[in-house]
């Protein structure tokens, strides 16, 4: 559909929309991530021209393609924000963005034919590496009973005779999706590694630490200024070391800490520790299309 709806840049509000997302991939790809989403409030009120064209000349095909095609643009708006977020050193604010990446990667995707899916793959893949930069492994994942809901096209319930959508699919440039009215019961909530909203995470309360602090991983590698497009690899290695503000003494002798106590029942039981170290490979340099 991204192909479909650049062929049709005889169309001068197609042409303008495809020249304003050029221009903000370039700004990407030099460095530059001011007002992310600059060039999308200019041509917004274009997608809704288009769409009205399209659905005027019975082009349902047209109608659809602008709807991806703004999808494909609002990914990198939210692209472009989410590397500022992290030069900005707001990474738990990057976080919710970062979902929001990956969203709009996966919902462009599912329409596009694998062979026509340009930069979505390398940019899903990169962002699933900095994703593994983060502290968040446990998330909050709620179970409820739906007691009313409807489609969001004709009105109808989807579950009635009367709704002929199809939830997920695209109709005349607007997409069937079943909204909740009402919730019968909220039976649980679970901890789980993998749901499919990451966006519920678990933070202690009274966590003071600062957000380098929290997002140490991050942080550091950061520090090694490597284009915000360039894919890289992570290899982590466990490794036992020696604490350095312990003073050694003999396994017998009574601690160097003064308790009394001999050394190997005492700071002797601390003395070696586990360090992580993260050996990071760079790959190639995300190119857009």
């Amino acid at each position: 559909m991204l192909n479909y709806f650049h062929e049709r840049q005889t169309i001068p509000e197609v042409s303008a929309i495809c020249s304003q997302l050029d221009t903000l991939k370039h700004r990407i790809m030099s460095g530059n991530y001011e007002n992310p989403r600059k060039e999308y409030d200019e041509c917004k009120d274009l997608f809704d021209a288009v769409k009205q064209q399209a659905i005027g000349n019975d082009d349902e095909q047209l109608a659809n393609a602008q709807l991806i095609y703004k999808h494909y643009f609002q990914l990198f708006c939210d692209l472009s924000a989410y590397f500022r977020l992290l030069e900005e050193h707001k990474y738990k604010s990057s976080w919710n963005i970062l979902q929001d990446c990956f969203d709009e990667i996966k919902f462009v995707g599912k329409f596009l034919a694998i062979d026509a899916r340009k930069e979505l793959p390398d940019l899903y893949e990169l962002l699933e590496n900095y994703e593994t930069l983060y502290p968040y492994k446990v998330f909050v994942s709620s179970e409820y009973i739906i007691s009313k809901s409807h489609c969001s096209i004709c009105g109808n319930s989807m579950q009635s005779l009367a709704c002929p959508h199809i939830k997920g699919n695209l109709y005349y440039g607007d997409i069937a999706i079943e909204i909740i009215d009402e919730i019968q019961e909220f039976q649980a909530a679970c901890l789980v590694s993998h749901p499919e909203d990451k966006r519920c995470i678990i933070e202690l309360a009274d966590d003071n630490r600062s957000e380098a602090e929290k997002f140490e991983k991050l942080d550091q590698f950061l520090t090694l200024s490597l284009p915000h497009l360039q894919k890289f690899s992570i290899e982590t290695v466990m490794e036992t070391r020696e604490r350095n503000d312990i003073i050694k003494v003999g396994r017998n002798h009574l601690c160097s800490c003064g308790s009394g106590i001999k050394f190997k029942k005492c700071c002797g039981k601390n003395l070696f520790y586990q360090h992580e170290r993260n050996i990071i490979t760079p790959k190639g340099i995300v190119i857009f299309e």
